[in-house]
């Protein structure tokens, strides 16, 4: 069965043409779906044909959302064929519709923003950083282009602070208010008011100051109140689960239906690899050379090798050498959920009670993110080095990668006291 692809049908006498996703399933079965789009045919890939390339390259001012869509809807056509085994050409273009509208995306619009208010500010720079005007500050991106995954957040700040001054009955806020009493004002209304996680917090505030910091190189503002020490993005314990060895072992060895078992698969490789879903999940075999896993991470645009373990290989050797067939990160998320909850695995249970007293699962704690952290976790606990593990995981800075595995503080004394024994001090 061939990967789903995307081609643009051209005319001669015009300068664009329309995406169509093709597909051959089934042995003889061709799926010809229109996407709804159309494109400057110059803003088309010639090398797309030859190797692991994006459909829309660089000349497109949008072609990390049009790549990112492209690619949710071929793993969507994937996941319909083999998990649902739909054959039908007819059926298939109904749910592909369903599922993406073949609508066009709507661009944002540049405007500019309202001397001295704060909101407008965040407004227009969002807008910017959308259509590629404004590239990223810091970090190890720095000058490059915010992909879609990375404006969610500040996105959802904008809509909180329009929500949190609704709340202050007032029409938006200047940036002479953002001081230590908003701070302490937007705190309390998060956290009491809204019941929002800590996590939650500190993600609202690091966007703030960020938006502080652009706007006063932009000399919007001389208000140096954001920078005061109590103005902090606190930090926090991530809520996220590592799973032990043994639990990883039972969800592998578990009795679960067959059209669970790709899903499991990909977990399992997530777990012995350290790859997030948006690399496992477009993992192709020719990543894999010589006992590594040699990829260049969507998220961060890290390259990272990663050895091969033998577990892996006994999960790659279910498909003759190659990997489990793709599926979106939804259906991933509710079949893995799905595997955990199960009587076979048998490892469910109470694991922690919310804020209204209801019980929270174990198995609901499970997402295609749990794999990695596990194995970050499972290297330390281990006694794998550090900086070997993050070699693998991408992490720059070892007070992240602490923060991010699931050890116990004893956990960590042992492992030095084993050390210690090994170096005879």
């Amino acid at each position: 069965m061939s990967k789903p692809k995307i081609y643009l049908k051209r005319r001669s006498n015009e300068d664009e043409g329309q995406l169509y996703l093709y597909y051959s399933y089934g042995g003889d079965k061709r799926l010809e779906f229109y996407t709804g789009f159309r494109i400057k045919n110059s803003h088309f890939n010639d090398q797309y044909w030859l190797g692991n390339k994006k459909p829309i390259n660089k000349k497109c001012t949008y072609h990390d959302s049009y790549n990112r869509l492209f690619e949710e809807m071929e793993l969507f056509a994937v996941s319909l064929v083999v998990n649902e085994r739909i054959f039908d050409n007819a059926e298939l273009k109904k749910r592909l519709s369903e599922e993406f509208k073949a609508t066009k995306i709507e661009e944002p619009v540049l405007t500019d923003y309202k001397a001295g208010d704060f909101i407008s500010y965040c407004e227009f720079v969002q807008s910017e950083r959308k259509q590629g005007k404004r590239s990223i500050v810091n970090g190890n991106r720095q000058g490059l282009n915010y992909k879609p995954n990375s404006l969610r957040n500040p996105g959802t700040t904008i809509t909180s602070l329009k929500e949190f001054a609704k709340f202050k009955m007032v029409g938006s806020f200047s940036f002479s208010d953002i001081d230590v009493k908003f701070y302490n004002d937007y705190r309390d209304y998060l956290l009491n008011e809204k019941k929002r996680k800590i996590s939650t917090f500190s993600t609202r505030v690091r966007d703030i100051k960020a938006f502080m910091h652009e706007a006063m190189d932009d000399k919007a503002h001389d208000n140096n109140e954001f920078k005061n020490k109590r103005f902090i993005a606190p930090k926090y314990e991530s809520t996220g689960i590592a799973l032990t060895l043994e639990e990883i072992k039972k969800i592998k060895d578990a009795i679960i239906p067959e059209e669970w078992h790709h899903v499991r698969d990909l977990f399992l490789i997530a777990c012995y690899s350290a790859l997030r879903f948006s690399d496992f999940s477009k993992l192709e075999i020719t990543d894999v050379d010589d006992g590594f896993i040699r990829i260049k991470q969507d998220k961060t645009e890290n390259r990272v090798s990663i050895p091969i373990m033998k577990d892996m290989r006994e999960v790659l050797s279910k498909y003759g050498g190659s990997l489990p067939p793709p599926c979106t990160n939804q259906h991933f998320n509710r079949t893995i959920k799905k595997i955990c909850a199960s009587k076979s695995v048998g490892l469910d249970r109470v694991y922690e009670i919310d804020k209204d007293g209801k019980d929270i699962m174990w198995s609901a704690k499970i997402t295609s993110h749990t794999g990695r952290r596990s194995y970050a976790t499972n290297m330390f606990k281990l006694g794998v080095p550090t900086l070997l593990i993050m070699s693998a995981t991408g992490h720059k800075k070892e007070e992240m990668f602490l923060r991010y595995i699931k050890a116990t503080n004893e956990e960590k004394s042992r492992l030095l006291a084993e050390w210690m024994n090994k170096l005879g001090i």
